[in-house]
């Protein structure tokens, strides 16, 4: 998995302890963990401007119908990061509770590596993390 994978997530437990199918969105990977963020489609509490939003009270990044796989236009939420072990993951990809679903270009993957960099909710970490993982656009 690299960054600008999309995942699809059957039952993924949010940090809250609530479960639902959701999609995910690899930010940056090393070679025991995957750094995705959620997604929602549910634009109540961000804005309907395509691209990044991290100096908004809900960080986000706008994906708008039609610039990627996703069917419907869709928020990157930047409130939550999640540390996947790549393990797990492989294992939910044989066992069909994860399956990638698409692939963000590499322009937009960068857009959003950097909005995810820039947002307040993402540790020193994460940052460092995404920041060694940039994609290159050539």
């Amino acid at each position: 998995m690299t960054p600008g994978a999309v995942l699809f997530h059957r039952q993924f437990v949010f940090a809250d302890g609530a479960s639902a199918d959701k999609y995910l969105v690899v930010l940056a990977a090393s070679d025991r963990h995957l750094l995705v963020a959620k997604t929602t489609s549910n634009g109540t509490h961000y804005r309907s401007d395509h691209g990044c939003q991290a100096g908004s009270h809900f960080a986000a990044f706008l994906l708008t119908r039609g610039c990627c796989c996703l069917p419907l236009s869709t928020w990157i939420c930047f409130n939550d990061f999640y540390e996947l072990s790549l393990t797990r993951v492989q294992s939910g990809v044989i066992d069909g509770s994860i399956r990638q679903f698409g692939m963000l270009d590499k322009e937009l993957t960068r857009s959003v590596q950097f909005c995810a960099a820039d947002t307040d909710d993402v540790s020193g970490a994460q940052r460092q993390l995404i920041e060694g993982c940039y994609v290159a656009v050539t």
